[in-house]
C-alpha cells in the first residue's frame, strides 16, 4: 500500500518521465519479415513476438516487489468510471472477449496478476488458427492482453486465437480473418486486435470481409492504433508518409490511439493528454464508414483514425505481471484488449436494463455526437502525435476520447432497442 510520501515520490517519478525521454528504458530495434507478412505487435513496455517488426519500451522492477509501479486495475477503475459499475455488479458475465494473438502467455504470471489484484480466475479457451502446426514464444504481448482484459471485466469468458506471425501476406490475412470468423461463430461479443501493418496488403480482403461479417453480426472489433505517430509503422518498413496502419484503417473497426494518464491521489484524473505516438491521420484509401461523422472532419472520402482512445504512453503506463516480475507497460496495444473488456461491460449493463446494445462503432459516435458526451468520454485537447493535435471533440490522435464507462453505458443504454 502507499502511503502519501510514496504516491508523491510515484507522482513525480511519472511526471519526469513524460519529460525526460531518456527515463523510458532501452529500445528493442524492429525487423521486418522477409518476404511476408510485415506485423508490428503495439505493445510498449513489452518484448514483441519473433517475427514481428516493432519497436517496445522496457521499464522493469525489482524481482519480488509486491506491485509494480504501473497503474493497478483498482486505479484505472476509478480513473475510467468504473466503479460504479462494479458496485452494481457488472463485471462482463455473460459476455466473451476474444483475443487475437501472435504469441503465447504463462499461466503462472496470469495467476500471480490475479492473486495481487484480488481477481477470480478466469475462464479461458486457447485456439490454433488452422491447427496447432506453429510454434509461439512469450513474448508479453499476450501476457498484457490477457491480464487487463481479465481486470477491466473479471466476470467475462475470454477466447485467445493464436495466429502464425510470419507467413505471406495473403496466408497472414487468411488466418486473421479465419480467427475473426472463429471468434464471431463460437459467440464473441467483442474482440480485440493489437497488431497490424503499413498498409492493406495483398489479400487483405479476407481480414475486411470477416470485420465486416463481425460488425453486420453486432460483434464489435477494437484494434490498435499504432505506435509510431501521424506513421503507419516504423520508417524501415513503412516510409515517411503520415498514415494508417492496417486493420486499424478497417471501416468495420473500432480503432484505439492512445494518452498519458496522471492521477491524484484518490485515483481520479488528475491530467490527460495526447500520447505523441499515438497513431492517427487520415486512413486513406480505406473509405470512410457511414458511422464516421463529426463536426471535425469535413466531408470527404476517406476513414481516419482513431476513433476513441485508453491509456498509452509507458511512462504513465499499466502495471503487468511478466515472465515472473511487475512490469509497466503501455502502447495503443493495452487499449484494444481494455476497449474489448469495456464494450462487455457498456453491454451487461444494457442486458439488466431489457437492452440489446449491437456493434459498437455507431454507438461511439452517436453518443459523440449527443449531450451525452461530456458524461461518456473524456475529451483530450492537447497534445499531437506530430502531425495531427488534440482538440474539442473528435481528433484524429485519440478520437473522441478516453472512456468514462459508467457514463458510456448509460447514454448507449439510452439509445439502445
Amino acid at each position: 500500500m502507499r502511503t502519501p510520501l510514496t504516491r508523491l515520490i510515484w507522482f513525480i517519478s511519472r511526471l519526469y518521465r513524460l519529460i525526460d525521454p531518456c527515463f523510458r528504458g532501452r529500445r528493442v530495434a524492429s525487423a521486418a519479415i522477409a518476404g511476408g507478412l510485415i506485423a508490428t505487435s503495439f505493445a510498449t513496455g513489452v518484448a514483441a513476438p519473433q517475427a514481428v517488426a516493432a519497436s517496445h519500451t522496457f521499464s522493469t522492477f525489482a524481482a519480488g516487489q509486491q506491485v509494480g509501479q504501473g497503474y493497478t486495475p483498482a486505479q484505472l477503475d476509478t480513473a475510467y468510471g468504473i466503479d460504479p459499475l462494479i458496485s452494481a455488479g457488472v463485471t462482463g458475465a455473460g459476455q466473451t472477449i476474444a483475443l487475437v494473438e501472435l504469441d503465447s502467455f504463462d499461466p503462472a504470471d496470469l495467476q500471480a496478476f490475479d492473486a495481487a489484484n484480488n481477481l477470480p480466475d478466469p475462464v479461458v479457451q486457447q485456439f490454433y488458427v488452422g491447427g496447432k502446426t506453429f510454434r509461439l514464444t512469450n513474448q508479453g504481448e499476450t501476457t498484457m492482453d490477457l491480464e487487463w482484459a481479465h481486470a477491466l471485466a473479471p466476470g467475462a469468458k475470454i477466447q485467445i486465437y493464436y495466429v502464425k506471425g510470419q507467413q505471406a501476406n495473403a496466408a497472414g490475412w487468411a488466418s486473421v480473418g479465419q480467427a475473426v470468423n472463429s471468434a464471431v461463430a463460437a459467440g464473441a461479443t467483442s474482440i480485440s486486435l493489437s497488431f497490424g501493418t503499413c498498409n492493406a496488403s495483398t489479400g487483405y480482403q479476407a481480414t475486411s470481409s470477416a470485420l465486416a461479417a463481425a460488425l453486420s453480426h453486432g460483434v464489435s472489433v477494437f484494434v490498435s492504433s499504432g505506435d509510431t505517430g501521424a506513421l503507419a509503422g516504423p520508417v524501415r518498413e513503412c516510409g515517411r508518409q503520415p498514415s494508417v496502419g492496417y486493420p486499424a484503417s478497417d471501416p468495420s473497426v473500432v480503432s484505439v490511439g492512445g494518452t498519458s494518464l496522471l492521477l491524484n491521489s484518490d485515483n481520479t484524473q488528475y491530467s490527460q493528454f495526447a500520447w505523441s505516438l499515438s497513431g492517427g491521420g487520415k486512413a486513406k484509401p480505406m473509405l470512410r464508414p457511414a458511422w464516421q461523422v463529426t463536426p471535425n472532419l469535413k466531408p470527404g472520402k476517406f476513414r481516419y483514425a482513431p476513433d476513441v482512445s485508453f491509456l498509452a504512453n509507458p511512462a504513465t503506463g499499466a502495471e503487468i505481471y511478466y515472465n515472473g516480475d511487475w512490469q509497466t507497460a503501455g502502447g495503443t496495444s493495452l487499449g484494444a484488449p481494455a476497449w474489448a473488456a469495456i464494450w462487455t461491460l457498456v453491454k451487461e449493463s444494457a442486458t439488466r436494463s431489457g437492452k440489446t446494445v449491437g456493434a459498437a462503432p455507431t454507438y461511439l459516435y452517436r453518443v459523440g455526437n449527443s449531450s451525452a458526451y461530456a458524461s461518456a468520454f473524456t475529451d483530450i485537447t492537447s497534445g499531437s502525435n506530430g502531425v495531427y493535435g488534440a482538440k474539442i471533440g473528435w481528433d484524429a490522435v485519440t478520437g473522441w476520447g478516453t472512456p468514462l464507462v459508467s457514463g458510456l453505458a448509460t447514454a448507449v443504454s439510452s439509445i439502445a432497442t
